[in-house]
């Protein structure tokens, strides 16, 4: 690409194998640790190599580490993983129960939650919702 900065043209070059840039250029991957533009050969050649790479190497639990030999399952959006993650099924069903009592049931007392629930405040570092008698003893105590 040549670019007119004050009538002078600046040529760019491929930053892999140095061949003139014309109008087509590729931005590298993040992940491939190259900085500059690449040519549409030396583009496609990186992302085969990394494609390839990438299914060498075998899926892990984001919770665990441990290595997943069936298939993965993907975590529910509301547990606030990153994308893409896969967790092993010990730990989806862990997450899976914690994350439906901390919904349904009251933080401090363990009771189930009826129709209408507590957020507690910020304050008192409370995680999960409260059932009314325990919001109100919490707003007592301030």
């Amino acid at each position: 690409m040549r670019l007119h900065i004050f009538g002078k043209k600046q040529v760019l070059n491929c930053a892999v194998c140095g061949k003139e840039l014309g109008r087509h250029k590729y931005k590298p991957g993040q992940e491939w640790d190259i900085t500059g533009l690449l040519c549409g050969s030396c583009h496609f050649e990186k992302t085969k190599e990394f494609m390839i790479k990438q299914e060498e190497t075998p899926d892990r639990c984001a919770i665990c580490s441990k290595e997943i030999i069936k298939d993965g399952q993907k975590p529910k959006w509301q547990w606030e993983l990153e994308s893409g993650t896969l967790l092993c099924k010990s730990c989806f069903e862990k997450k899976d129960t914690d994350y439906d009592k901390k919904i349904n049931f009251c933080a401090t007392c363990g009771g189930k939650l009826g129709m209408f629930y507590y957020h507690p405040k910020p304050a008192w570092h409370i995680q999960g919702n409260l059932c009314k008698k325990c919001w109100d003893s919490q707003k007592s105590k301030e």
